[in-house]
């Protein structure tokens, strides 16, 4: 007997807003210069939305300006304090909690805090690169394509459900028998 596979994106998916900046606050918050790096991610946010800048990119200056050259010891502290903060919604809840079968997060979110958000389970986010215990830079964006590359490096090469608020997830919606687009805490069945 098959076990199903069921999928779900996490910022958007199973909370109502995106984390990530919640995180880069967290971390940095209360760093000199922390509203004019605010600032340039904005401005780097809008060169996005209008494709002059790739998503790797985004994600890679974000890092640098909240997190690079944190220790990994001030990242985990920092994560801790975070995951806290976070709410879930309904699809938490009702589908998550609920769902029969192998479940996955995978998400651009960082791995950092979705670990503690999710403790003994099958979980895959962006990380951090790290020298002598300082963070450097992005290490892997699970995003878009990245996300389909995990899963079938795992042996997964079709999803049962797929609970998604994104179309940068493409890929996944392209492997799944059945898609729900997650939209302010409700869902459609997509036709992808």
């Amino acid at each position: 007997m098959n076990t199903s596979i069921v999928v779900f994106d996490f910022d958007k998916t199973l909370t109502n807003k995106d984390t990530l900046f919640g995180f880069y606050k967290t971390v940095a918050g209360n760093d000199h210069g922390f509203f004019a790096k605010r600032i340039i991610l904005i401005a780097a946010g809008v060169l996005y939305k209008v494709r002059l800048l790739k998503n790797d990119t985004l994600k890679s200056i974000g890092i640098k300006l909240f997190v690079k050259g944190k220790t990994r010891c001030e990242l985990e502290s920092a994560a801790k304090k975070y995951a806290k903060q976070i709410e879930f919604n309904d699809i938490y809840f009702n589908h998550y909690q609920k769902a029969d079968g192998e479940k996955w997060i995978i998400s651009a979110s960082p791995e950092i805090y979705l670990n503690l958000l999710f403790p003994g389970e099958n979980v895959a986010g962006t990380t951090f690169n790290f020298t002598e215990e300082k963070a450097e830079g992005l290490n892997v964006n699970m995003f878009g394509q990245e996300k389909k590359r995990f899963l079938n490096g795992k042996g997964v090469s079709i999803i049962d459900e797929f609970y998604t608020d994104s179309q940068s997830d493409k890929p996944l919606m392209d492997i799944s028998k059945k898609v729900y687009i997650v939209e302010k805490g409700e869902f459609k069945v997509s036709n992808k």
